[in-house]
C-alpha cells in the first residue's frame, strides 16, 4: 500500500520530464513496429500470397499472443526487480525484430517475426507505467500518464507518415544504395527503416535511465504469487473489472483504426497507399497529441470538482466518440467526409488509454501496479488487438464482400463496442468511487 509515512523523495522534476520523454518515445516506437505493417497490405498480400483474414491475424493475433501470454510474468518480475533492465531488454528485442521482418518470405516466417515483436513489447506498458507512478506524484500523475499516451498518437502517426515515406523512397534507396538495399522490395525496406530507431533508443535508455524509488515501500519481497493480486481482484472486481472491459471495447475500435482505415480509404475511397499514409498520418497528428495531453488537464479538472471516478467519465468520452463520429467516418459518402468524422474521432480516441491508466493506478496499490497493468495489456492484446484486427477482417472476407465492404465491417464493429463500452463503464462508477474512498492516498510530491 502507498502509505506516505515512509515514502522517499520524489525524483527530480527536470529527470523525471526528461525519463517521460524517453519513455514516450519508445512507445512511439513501439506502436510505429507494431502498426506500420498497415500500410503494407497490399505488397504483403501479393508477395506472400495472403488473404484478408491471415492479414488479420499477423496484426493481432501473431503479436498479441505472446504479448499477452508474457505479460503477467513481467508484472510479477517488475513489481519485485529493477525495472530499467526489462525495458531496455524488451526494447532491443522487439526493435530487431521489426527489421527481422523484412527477412520473411511466407506468412508463417512472417507470423514468427512478429511475435518475437510481440514478446519485446510486453515489457513496455508494465515497467513504463509503473515507472511513471514512482517519478510523479499523484497531482501530476495523470498529466504524465497523458504526455506518455502521446507516444501512441505519435507511433501511429508516424507508422502511417514514415512508412508511406519509406515506401516512396524505396526505390530509390534500392537503385542508389544497392550494397545495402539491393534485390530487396519496397516492403522490406519500410521494416528496416521503422525498427533501426529503437535499437539506438535502447542504448540511449541503458546509458540514462536509473532506476527510481517506490513510493510507500519497496518492492514485493515473497515468492512469485498471484494470491495478492487475485485478492485485490476479489475486492475491486467490480471497479477494476468493469474500467477494463470498457477500456478494452474502446481499444477494439482504435485497433480497428489502426489496421483498417488505410484500406478503408484505398479500398473504399480510392486513394494510394502513400497518400493515405501522408494525409491520415499528418492531419490526425497535431489532434491526436491534443487529446492525449489534454486528457490528463481534464482528468484533473474533473477530480478537483469533487469527481473521483473522473478517468471513468474520461473514458466513456472516448466510447462516446466512437458510436457517433467513429461509425460515421466508416459510413461516409465520400473520402472528404470520412477524413472529417476521423479527425473528429481522433479528438477523443487518446482519452481512452490515459484516462485507463490513471484510473487503475488510483485504485491499486503501488505493490501491484505493474501486475494490474500486466493484466490490462493482457486483455488489450488478447481481445482488443486480436480481436480489431481479425474481425474486421473476417466481416470483410465473409459478410461484406463488396469492394467497399471494409467499411461496413469496420461500421459494424465502432457501434456495437462504442454503445457497450458506454454502458459497461456507467456501471463501473459507482465501485470505482468507493474504492478510490479507500485506497491510501500517495504522499505529496
Amino acid at each position: 500500500m502507498d502509505e506516505p509515512g515512509d515514502s522517499p523523495p520524489w525524483p527530480k522534476p527536470a529527470y523525471a520530464w526528461f525519463v517521460l520523454a524517453l519513455l514516450t518515445l519508445a512507445y512511439a516506437l513501439a506502436i510505429l513496429d507494431r502498426v506500420s505493417i498497415a500500410l503494407l497490405i497490399v505488397p504483403l498480400e501479393h508477395a506472400l500470397h495472403i488473404t484478408d483474414t491471415q492479414f488479420g491475424l499477423l496484426q493481432g493475433f501473431a503479436f498479441s499472443v505472446v504479448y499477452s501470454v508474457l505479460g503477467l510474468p513481467l508484472g510479477l518480475l517488475v513489481d519485485r526487480r529493477k525495472r530499467a533492465p526489462v525495458l531496455v531488454a524488451g526494447l532491443a528485442l522487439w526493435s530487431l525484430a521489426t527489421m527481422g521482418c523484412a527477412l520473411a518470405q511466407s506468412f508463417p516466417e512472417l507470423f514468427v517475426a512478429r511475435m518475437l515483436v510481440g514478446v519485446g513489447e510486453a515489457a513496455l506498458t508494465p515497467v513504463a507505467t509503473s515507472l511513471i507512478a514512482d517519478f510523479f506524484p499523484l497531482s501530476v500523475r495523470p498529466k504524465a500518464y497523458g504526455i506518455f499516451v502521446t507516444g501512441s498518437t505519435l507511433g501511429t502517426a508516424s507508422a502511417l507518415t514514415l512508412g508511406g515515406a519509406f515506401l516512396s523512397w524505396s526505390d530509390g534507396l534500392i537503385a542508389g544504395v544497392p550494397v545495402l538495399f539491393g534485390g530487396m522490395q519496397p516492403w522490406q525496406i519500410v521494416f528496416l527503416l521503422c525498427g533501426a530507431p529503437g535499437v539506438v533508443l535502447a542504448l540511449l535508455l541503458a546509458l540514462t535511465l536509473r532506476e527510481p524509488a517506490r513510493q510507500g515501500g519497496g518492492p514485493l519481497t515473497e515468492a512469485l504469487s498471484l494470491r495478492p493480486l487475485f485478492a485485490l481482484f476479489r475486492q475491486r472486481r467490480r471497479a477494476l473489472g468493469l474500467l477494463m472491459l470498457g477500456s478494452v471495447l474502446n481499444l477494439v475500435c482504435v485497433y480497428a483504426i489502426v489496421g483498417w482505415f488505410p484500406a478503408l480509404f484505398i479500398r473504399a475511397h480510392g486513394w494510394t497507399a502513400a497518400q493515405t499514409g501522408k494525409v491520415l498520418g499528418l492531419s490526425s497528428l497535431p489532434l491526436s497529441i491534443f487529446a492525449a495531453v489534454n486528457s490528463g488537464w481534464v482528468i484533473a479538472w474533473l477530480a478537483r470538482r469533487g469527481h473521483a471516478d473522473a478517468p471513468v467519465l474520461v473514458t466513456i468520452g472516448c466510447a462516446l466518440s466512437m458510436v457517433v463520429f467513429g461509425t460515421a467516418a466508416c459510413l461516409a459518402p465520400s473520402a472528404s467526409w470520412a477524413l472529417v468524422f476521423y479527425l473528429l474521432n481522433a479528438l477523443f480516441v487518446n482519452w481512452n488509454t490515459s484516462a485507463t491508466y490513471t484510473g487503475l493506478a488510483q485504485v491499486t496499490p503501488n505493490a501491484m501496479r505493474a501486475q494490474v497493468m500486466a493484466l490490462q495489456t493482457i486483455a488489450s492484446a488478447l481481445v482488443a488487438l486480436s480481436a480489431g484486427n481479425f474481425i474486421v477482417g473476417f466481416l470483410s472476407d465473409r459478410v461484406f464482400t463488396a469492394p467497399d465492404g471494409i467499411a461496413w465491417s469496420l461500421g459494424t464493429v465502432f457501434f456495437a463496442c462504442g454503445v457497450v463500452a458506454t454502458l459497461v463503464l456507467a456501471a463501473c462508477r459507482p465501485a470505482f468511487r468507493a474504492a478510490a474512498a479507500v485506497q491510501p492516498a500517495d504522499p505529496a510530491g
